[in-house]
């Protein structure tokens, strides 16, 4: 098929669908948030792509089903949003085929693509890149490419790329705010960046990166009761919580402009094909040799 390119200001939708607030009251308000969210792209008439936690899904697949049967992409976005590092090749490959497999039941729809959580796909975790690959995912949505106090792929390249097997890798977009790189256009950045200077941002962004915006449920939920997240302090909660009263003004406001279409739309229509191979790069050499360190795990 030919490829077919989509203008460098449009921005495809992504949201991660995961419970890992699941010890308050975002469990049962996270369906209700979500559907307002597809009212939005309904508005907007476009698709996006959401990336689901198998856990997730196998607890409320009717809900999955209805995301799928309104138009929009169901991604994979691990068994229990547990970081890369902190698990096992052969468990990863284990629930990510199992998790695959229900998915496609309950949608209809093949699942090709793939989020790590927290943007854990870094040097030392590329061993789920042949997993993912034999699976049968086209593309990873999984690195950030810079220094980052969680996970970061310093060095990678800001544009699309493929890994070595064959599989597409559509990293974080990613812009300078003085002398900070951030992820200017999803989650707490979003929130909390102000609309002018997103949109300055925006207009200086190397044009070789692929705009996505990334969200969750609970980042349009001002009404949600605070709660300390696992594993971070009282401050990061705190942020977390607060600021969320205009998400969907600025969402709206961010799309506004168009949008593209979801992930596996834009993977169908070639428009990838000609990106950069990550074998051609020294920076990958000692990365991806770590990765054979795990084959036989990875396929035990």
């Amino acid at each position: 098929m030919p490829s077919q390119s989509i203008p460098a200001n449009k921005i495809t939708f992504t949201l991660d669908l995961e419970d890992n607030l699941a010890k308050t009251d975002f469990a049962a308000r996270y369906p209700d948030t979500t559907r307002q969210v597809l009212d939005l792209l309904d508005e907007l008439g476009t698709s996006g792509t959401f990336f689901v936690v198998g856990k997730l899904a196998r607890s409320q697949p009717e809900f999955i089903a209805e995301i799928a049967a309104r138009g929009h992409e169901i991604a994979y976005h691990s068994h229990a949003h547990i970081p890369l590092d902190r698990d096992a090749p052969n468990n990863f490959r284990k629930e990510t085929e199992a998790d695959k497999a229900f998915i496609e039941e309950t949608t209809g729809q093949p699942v090709v693509g793939y989020r790590a959580p927290v943007w854990s796909l870094v040097k030392e975790t590329v061993w789920a890149v042949d997993a993912l690959k034999e699976l049968g995912f086209e593309y990873s949505s999984s690195v950030l490419p810079a220094p980052n106090p969680l996970y970061g792929f310093a060095g990678a390249p800001m544009e699309p790329f493929y890994w070595p097997n064959g599989l597409l890798e559509l990293p974080l977009p990613l812009a300078s705010i003085g002398p900070v790189t951030l992820p200017f256009i999803g989650g707490i950045y979003l929130r909390y960046l102000f609309s002018p200077m997103q949109g300055m941002v925006l207009r200086r962004i190397d044009r070789k990166s692929v705009l996505w915006t990334y969200c969750h449920p609970y980042d349009f939920d001002p009404g949600q009761v605070y709660v300390r997240a696992d594993g971070l302090g009282f401050v990061m909660s705190f942020l977390l919580w607060r600021n969320r009263g205009g998400t969907f003004r600025k969402m709206k406001k961010l799309l506004g402009n168009g949008t593209a279409p979801a992930f596996v739309t834009r993977v169908k229509s070639g428009e990838f094909e000609n990106s950069i191979i990550a074998e051609n790069l020294t920076i990958w050499s000692d990365a991806y040799g770590e990765r054979e360190k795990c084959r036989t795990s990875l396929r035990s």
